[in-house]
C-alpha cells in the first residue's frame, strides 16, 4: 500500500517519440513535453519539493554505520554491534571503534570516503543545498498571476527555511564549528568556518523569522510550524550543553533558555494537533501514518520508497522463520545489558526487544545448526575429532575458531588435516540472551555467541516482507515534547522536579504502564533513563547523554566488577582478551562530545575540532 500523501514522490512526465524510417511512418503528435516550460512553472513545485525530502531516507531507516543515525546510536549504550563467532559484523573494527569512542580524525570510520562522519557531514550539507536550490527556484518562477513563488507560497518558503535550519542544527550538535550556508553556490567545506555560537545565532535568526510564517496544516512527512517549534525547543534545551550561553544573542542565560524551551513545548501541546496514541507501538506500525502522535516522519514504502531496513540490521538469521521473511536477516545490532535493566515492572516498552527462546511462525522452538566446516581450528589432539569430546557450549566451542592453522598432529605426531572433522554439526536452541557475557575489547572485539544480545523489534515487522519495510521513521513525536517539557521545567528549577515537570513526564510514563513519578522520584538522572526507554533507537541518545553529563568523564564508565553491566567497553588494552581484570577504564574526554571534521573539510581550510588535531 502506497501511503496517501501529497505528491512527495518523483513525477515522471514526457513522451518518448520513435521514428520508424524503414516503415515510412509519420505519426501525428498530439502533445509534446516542454521540459523548459515545466521547469519554469508552478507545476514543477511538488516534484521539486519531493526531491528535497528524498535526502532523508537513507540516513534513518537504513541505519548502517556509514551515516548520521549510526553516529547517534552506535556511540551509546543503546546500540552495540558485536562481532559474531564467524566474523560477521567485524567490518574492520568499525563498530568497536564507534562504540568504544576510539575514533580520531584519521579513523576511517570517521574520515574516509563512505564512512559515518564523512557521510553525516555530506548528508546535512546535501540537504541544505537542496533547500537552497529550491528557494532560488521559487524566487525565479512566477505563478499565473505574475507573482514569484517565494511570495505567493510564503508558507512553503518558510517550510524550506525551517528544514534548512534543522540540517544546520544537526551539524551544530555533531561537529560544532561548521559553516552556515545561506544561499546556493556556497560550498560546505570551502567557505567560512563559523564559531559554534555564531552558527547558533544564524539558525535562530531564520527560525524566529520563518516559523511564524509556516503553516500549521499537517501534510504527512512535511515540515510545518509545529516542527519549527520543535527545533526551537531543541535549540534552547541544548544551548547550555553546547557552550553557547553567554556568547549568543539568543542564549544570554541558561535559565532563560530552559524557559523558552518549555514555552515552545507548550505551543505544540496547546495546538492539540497531536495526541499520544493509547498503544505505544502504534507509532511504529507498518502503516504508522495513522499515528496521532508522530509530528514529523521520514516516509518509507517497501516497494516504492525503499530504505527502512531495521529488521535486517538487527534480527538473527533464524528470525527469517519467525516472520516468514523473504530474505535472511543479517544478525547485527542489539542492545546492552545495562539498557535492558532500565525497564521497570509493568513497562510495556521492554517489548521493543526480542529476548529468550525464539519460535517459528507455527510456534515451534527455533534451533540453529552450526556446521563444523564453517570454522577453522587451532592445532588439536586426535581425540578432539570425536564429537562426544567436543566442548558442550557454542561459546566454548567457538573459542577454537578464528585461527589460521588448519592442520594438527595426532598423538603419534602424524600431521592431519582438520577437514577430517567437517561432517559434524552442533544444534543449539535459538535463545536471545539479555547479557553479553564474553567481552573481548581491543581491535578484534569478538563476541562468540551468535545469540547474545536482545534484538530490536519496536518497528512492526510485516510477515513476508523483503529487505525493506513500509514503516515510516518518526523524527519527532509528541512523547518527546512532553519529556522535553519536563526537563526544561526541571532545569529552570535548579534540577528539581516541580508539578509541571511531573505532569508532563507522567503523560509518557503512564502510557507505558509504568509506575507514576512524583516530585521525589523524578530526578534528572531518572528522566534521562525515561528518555532512553521512550525514544530507543530514534536517534536522540548521543545528544541526551551529552546534555545529562553521561557521555564523557567518569559517569560514562560503569562498574567494571560486572562485565555484563558495562555500557561502553572502553579499556586501555587494545589486545583481544577475555580478561578485563587489571585494565584501567578509558574515560571519554570532553572534546569527544564533538566528532572530528572529515579530512577533506580540514584540507579545504577548516580548523579541526580541539583534541583531534594532534591525532
Amino acid at each position: 500500500m502506497i501511503k496517501n500523501i501529497k505528491k512527495l514522490a518523483f513525477v515522471f512526465a514526457g513522451v518518448s517519440l520513435l521514428a520508424f524510417n524503414a516503415c515510412e511512418l509519420d505519426p501525428e503528435i498530439y502533445s509534446e513535453y516542454d521540459r523548459e516550460g515545466f521547469e519554469n512553472s508552478e507545476t514543477a513545485f511538488d516534484p521539486k519539493l519531493g526531491d528535497v525530502y528524498v535526502n532523508l531516507q537513507r540516513e534513518y531507516g537504513y541505519a548502517y554505520r556509514e551515516g548520521f543515525w549510526s553516529l547517534q546510536e552506535n556511540t551509546t549504550d543503546e546500540c552495540i554491534t558485536p562481532t559474531r563467532y564467524m566474523g560477521d559484523w567485524y567490518d574492520g573494527g568499525a563498530f568497536w571503534i564507534l562504540h568504544n569512542h576510539r575514533y580520531d580524525s584519521k579513523t576511517r570510520e570517521i574520515s574516509a570516503n563512505g564512512q559515518a562522519g564523512n557521510n553525516a557531514w555530506a548528508f546535512a550539507y546535501r540537504g541544505i543545498s537542496k533547500c537552497n536550490s529550491m528557494m532560488k527556484w521559487m524566487r525565479s518562477v512566477t505563478n499565473d498571476n505574475g507573482v514569484t513563488l517565494d511570495v505567493a507560497r510564503a508558507s512553503d518558503m518558510a517550510e524550506l527555511y525551517i528544514l534548512r535550519a534543522w540540517y544546520h542544527y544537526l551539524m551544530l550538535d555533531n561537529f560544532g564549528n561548521v559553516q552556515f550556508v545561506s544561499q546556493l553556490g556556497d560550498n560546505g567545506y570551502q567557505a567560512v568556518q563559523g564559531k559554534r555560537h555564531e552558527i547558533f545565532d544564524s539558525i535562530m535568526v531564520d527560525l524566529h523569522k520563518y516559523v511564524p510564517q509556516a503553516s500549521e496544516t499537517k501534510i504527512y512527512s512535511r515540515v510545518n510550524k509545529h516542527v519549527g517549534w520543535m527545533v526551537l525547543a531543541k535549540m534552547y534545551l541544548n544551548a547550555e550543553a553546547w557552550g553557547v550561553v553567554g556568547k549568543s544573542a539568543y542564549a544570554k542565560t541558561a535559565g532563560d533558555c530552559y524557559k523558552q524551551a518549555s514555552l515552545y513545548c507548550d505551543s505544540i501541546i496547546a495546538s492539540k494537533a497531536y495526541t499520544l496514541t493509547p498503544n505505544y507501538f502504534d507509532n511504529f506500525a507498518v502503516e504508522n501514518q495513522n499515528s496521532t502522535e508522530n509530528i514529523w516522519c521520514v516516509f518509507y514504502d517497501a516497494s516504492f520508497s525503499k530504505g527502512m531496513q531495521f529488521h535486517q540490521m538487527t534480527l538473527h538469521y533464524a528470525s527469517q522463520n519467525s516472520y516468514g521473511l523473504k530474505n535472511q536477516p543479517w544478525n547485527g545490532y542489539c542492545t546492552t545489558h545495562k539498557v535492558l535493566g532500565l525497564y521497570g515492572e509493568g513497562d510495556t516498552r521492554i517489548n521493543c526487544w526480542e529476548r529468550g527462546q525464539q519460535y517459528s511462525k507455527s510456534g515451534a522452538a527455533l534451533t540453529v545448526k552450526v556446521p563444523v566446516d564453517s570454522i577453522t581450528y587451532v592445532q588439536m589432539p586426535e581425540y578432539v575429532r570425536k564429537p562426544a569430546d567436543w566442548p558442550a557450549t557454542l561459546a566454548d566451542f567457538a573459542l577454537l575458531a578464528g585461527r589460521d592453522t588448519v592442520k594438527y598432529k595426532d598423538k603419534n605426531g602424524v600431521e592431519k588435516d582438520s577437514t577430517n572433522i567437517r561432517p559434524y554439526t552442533f544444534t543449539f536452541p535459538a535463545v536471545f540472551t539479555d547479557t553479553i557475557t564474553t567481552l573481548t575489547n581491543g581491535k578484534d572485539y569478538k563476541i562468540y555467541n551468535i545469540f547474545e544480545g536482545a534484538r530490536f523489534v519496536k518497528f512492526q515487522i510485516q510477515e513476508g516482507v523483503g529487505d525493506h519495510m513500509s514503516n515510516d521513521f518518526p523524527i519527532y513525536r509528541l512523547a518527546d515534547v512532553y519529556l522535553m517539557k519536563a526537563e526544561a521545567e526541571m532545569r529552570a528549577n535548579g534540577g528539581v522536579a516541580n508539578a509541571a515537570a511531573v505532569e508532563a513526564a507522567n503523560k509518557v510514563r503512564l502510557r507505558a504502564g509504568a509506575v507514576a513519578y512524583n516530585e521525589g522520584t523524578l530526578t534528572l538522572d531518572e528522566l534521562c533513563n525515561e528518555r532512553c526507554r521512550e525514544l530507543m533507537w530514534e536517534g536522540h541518545r548521543r545528544q541526551d547523554l551529552i546534555r545529562f553529563g553521561r557521555y564523557t568523564g567518569a559517569k560514562s564508565v560503569q562498574d567494571d566488577s560486572d562485565p555484563a553491566n558495562l555500557w561502553i567497553l572502553k579499556y586501555t588494552d587494545d589486545k583481544a582478551t577475555d580478561n578485563l581484570a587489571g585494565q584501567k577504564p578509558f574515560v571519554t574526554p570532553d572534546y569527544m562530545k564533538l566528532f572530528p571534521l572529515p579530512d577533506y573539510v580540514v584540507d579545504n581550510g577548516f580548523v579541526q575540532n580541539p583534541g583531534y588535531d594532534a591525532k
